[in-house]
């Protein structure tokens, strides 16, 4: 698969497999040996490795053995809605620490507050991206969407409304140098990073 230019790989999706349990199932188990394997071999190709399907300790053992930058491509923060699909304030620092980044996923379920109405709106968005920076700081907020897997009551649906989140984004307070970090710098950045 590198051969034919993958430079990226989600080693689970909602799935445990042979190379580690998931967020849905099998929360506890991290890498095993084959997917311990896998990431280190990764690494010497120079591939970024995606945690955002992974296991609370598949996270964790991906943290030990990454050396540069990994990512939770489509992720957001659990100390604002704890679905087990989004991080601690623990898991956003290590992607941090790693120079890595956190991409904000639209799904409806990952973003909205306990006992609100199931829905993804900009301000919400905004919300969890304030966090990540509180968390981890500026360098680690990305966008991840999902846009091409995820369904409900969605404001910023299509690519043509993320205008919509870069308004709500000032309105939180994030200056426009930051914003457009947000939008592609931060995660060109860290690509850059792993791929050279």
């Amino acid at each position: 698969a590198y051969g034919w230019g993958l430079r990226a790989v989600n080693i689970t999706w909602n799935h445990e497999n042979n190379l580690s349990g998931t967020n849905v199932e099998n929360p506890g188990k991290g890498l095993t040996e084959q997917g311990r394997a896998f990431v280190q071999r990764m690494q010497e190709l120079g591939m970024l490795v995606d945690v955002s399907h992974l296991s609370d300790g598949g996270f964790w053992d991906v943290a030990e053995l990454v050396k540069g930058p990994f990512t939770a491509s489509h992720s957001n923060c659990r100390a604002l809605t704890p679905h087990p699909r989004n991080l601690t304030d623990e898991m956003i620092r290590a992607v941090a620490d790693h120079g890595g980044v956190v991409g904000l996923n639209f799904a409806p379920e990952f973003v909205a507050a306990p006992g609100e109405a199931v829905e993804c709106t900009a301000e919400r968005l905004a919300a969890h991206a304030r966090h990540l920076a509180d968390c981890g700081g500026i360098e680690c907020v990305a966008l991840g969407s999902d846009l091409d897997g995820i369904s409900g009551k969605i404001e910023v649906d299509e690519p043509e409304k993320l205008e919509v989140l870069f308004a709500a984004l000032d309105r939180a307070g994030f200056r426009e140098e930051e914003i457009e970090r947000i939008a592609m710098g931060n995660a060109l950045r860290m690509i850059r990073d792993v791929l050279g």
